[in-house]
């Protein structure tokens, strides 16, 4: 069944989305870092793609790995060693302590990596704001376009701005992207809150925030959404997003919400399709999405366990209904 029907089932009834899982397909081995978060895809020529995602030193500062890939019977395999394409700034750049893989675009046969840039604070705090790297597919490298954010902190935005999803319609670029909410002190630290915002440009550098968020904290106990992740197909915005936390579950889990416009969104979480495992590398958390349309099929790549601790791994959209 064509995707456009499906998502007209779904909605038009309330039923929920079916989602594949297909297993891992990276599980961190590479010396000296761990984690495979935060995983991007992008398709190159042929039957080739370009795949981004993040791994951690023994400091625990991020840096971006860049692999070939390629899909067959809904399975990706990554060709070849990973290797390392983007590293932390210089002490005091926005992203000197850590860069992250977040969403992979083409514009006028231009490939751009958006990244988001960690820098710590005093307390533990932190500050992570959006950059954007140049991506040649040939080489596989990336280079920083900006030595600062293209998206930060500002009027609207106090605290950080850490954009993860975006989509070109009519020459203005939109984004969809984290922002602070309050830093609230504890017994035990500080915790963090932050929410889905919305912004747009003419050119995908220099943006105007739209202020409030585009969806609302669930109830007293949600108190974040990670790594928004966009697709749009039928006039209609479809976001699958990580959120935490419930009453009862206080790790991430992945929703979902649907807008006409990209502004307003009807939020559905028990639409979303996909869950913990019962066993195995995604048994406790589920988080990060990226979802991407290939051959008229629709994939989901994401993390499990401890923020990607356990690799990342991909899942297909069940088209029969």
């Amino acid at each position: 069944m064509r995707l456009e029907d499906v998502f007209k089932e779904h909605l038009n009834n309330e039923k929920p989305f079916k989602w594949e899982k297909k297993g891992l397909v990276f599980k961190p081995d590479i010396t000296g870092f761990t984690h495979g978060s935060h995983p991007c895809i992008i398709h190159f020529k042929d039957e080739l793609f370009i795949v981004a995602f993040t791994c951690r030193d023994a400091s625990q500062r991020s840096h971006i790995f860049l692999s070939y890939g390629m899909i067959s019977d809904d399975q990706l395999l990554l060709l070849g060693e990973p290797k390392i394409a983007l590293a932390p700034g210089e002490p005091g750049y926005f992203d000197c302590d850590g860069v992250i893989s977040v969403c992979l675009i083409k514009h006028d046969n231009q490939y751009y990596l958006y990244y988001v840039g960690w820098q710590n604070l005093p307390e533990k705090l932190w500050l992570c704001d959006t950059g954007r790297a140049i991506l040649d597919p040939t080489e596989l490298s990336l280079k920083k376009e900006f030595p600062g954010p293209v998206l930060g902190r500002d009027k609207n935005n106090p605290l950080f701005a850490a954009a993860t999803a975006f989509h070109i319609k009519d020459s203005i670029w939109h984004t969809w992207y984290n922002s602070g909410v309050k830093w609230e002190k504890r017994e035990h630290g500080w915790h963090h809150h932050y929410g889905i915002h919305h912004a747009q440009s003419v050119n995908g550098i220099d943006w105007v925030s739209d202020p409030g968020l585009c969806l609302p904290f669930a109830d007293e106990y949600e108190y974040a959404f990670g790594r928004p992740s966009v697709y749009f197909k039928n006039e209609t915005y479809f976001m699958w997003f990580a959120h935490r936390a419930t009453k009862d579950i206080s790790t991430y889990r992945i929703g979902f919400a649907w807008s006409k416009d990209g502004l307003k969104w009807d939020r559905n979480d028990a639409l979303s399709g996909i869950d913990v495992s019962s066993e195995g590398w995604d048994s406790e958390m589920i988080c990060y999405p990226y979802i991407f349309e290939y051959k008229g099929k629709l994939y989901m790549l994401y993390n499990g366990n401890d923020y990607g601790k356990t690799g990342f791994g991909l899942a297909v959209l069940d088209n029969e209904l």
